[in-house]
């Protein structure tokens, strides 16, 4: 099955420091070696990215999509992107204004 990988991108309702960060790898797929999360310098703005596989890039984005809702559950405000790569493609979904 091929390989992609997922990423998220959500603004936070609230700053993000590192013990928020902290805090959202602990309860966010804590068994997930290939997740990584970080926020960007205006600290409203979570990054979520990892790996799976997927029957295709269709798939994939259904599964960036579950990855979205779960970190939205964890760290509530709105998220405005996610994506699918794989090796030859990409699929990407962006919210509205």
């Amino acid at each position: 099955m091929p390989a992609f990988t997922l990423s998220v991108a959500l603004r936070s309702s609230a700053p993000l420091d590192d013990a928020a960060i902290d805090a959202l790898r602990a309860v966010l797929r804590p068994d997930d070696q290939e997740l990584r999360l970080w926020r960007e310098p205006d600290r409203a703005v979570l990054r979520v990215a990892t790996e799976c596989e997927a029957a295709d890039l269709d798939a994939a984005l259904d599964l960036g999509k579950d990855l979205a809702e779960e970190a939205n559950r964890a760290c509530p405000g709105r998220v405005f992107e996610v994506a699918a790569m794989g090796d030859d493609d990409s699929q990407v979904w962006r919210s509205g204004p």
